[in-house]
């Protein structure tokens, strides 16, 4: 594994799970119900197909959010603010992008477990680069091709889109960097 700094509020880890690792995540999704993936206005849950038209698979999973930030911890920012560096939210996300399917520019939201406890980070790791499009552009900044096996870690409030994918199908897994005060 291997960090890669790409501005100071946006980095990689490369090599972060191994393609066997990948692959395995995107067959556990495999004959689940994926749903219609909706936007976050106020607080609400609400469809907005112009904005994004992807699938997602929800995961609560306590023992994967441990082990996964077992193995990111050391490469993510100890501090934010007054917080510290706390764990992996356990609610995961699998995306999945068919041709045609995007996420237009956004912010991705802050989790907020209770008043002690937020995240300030997304946690996105691709699963596959076996496809056409469907990379991450980073407003006025630059695009990152998603490569197998690398996780994207970036702040919040950073708008960002998932770009139309072109062909092939795009699976991404999703979470969050919690953080206590």
């Amino acid at each position: 594994m291997e960090k890669t700094d790409l501005h100071p509020q946006i980095f990689l880890i490369e090599d972060f799970l191994s393609e066997a690792e990948c692959d395995e995540y995107i067959a556990l999704s495999q004959g689940k119900d994926f749903e219609e993936a909706k936007i976050n206005v106020g607080g609400r849950q609400m469809m907005s197909k112009g904005i994004r038209n992807n699938d997602r698979l929800m995961i609560f999973d306590n023992d994967l959010a441990e082990d996964l930030f077992k193995k990111a911890a050391e490469f993510l920012p100890q501090e934010h603010e007054n917080y510290r560096l706390l764990n992996f939210n356990e609610m995961f996300r699998v995306y999945k992008y068919s041709p045609g399917q995007q996420f237009k520019m956004h912010r991705d939201g802050s989790y907020i477990r209770n008043e002690k406890e937020k995240s300030f980070y997304t946690f996105l790791i691709y699963l596959n680069d076996d496809f056409e499009g469907g990379e991450t552009t980073f407003e006025n900044l630059f695009t990152v091709a998603p490569k197998k096996g690398t996780a994207l870690i970036f702040y919040h409030p950073l708008r960002h889109e998932g770009k139309t994918l072109m062909s092939g199908l795009k699976y991404v897994l999703r979470t969050d960097v919690m953080y206590s005060c």
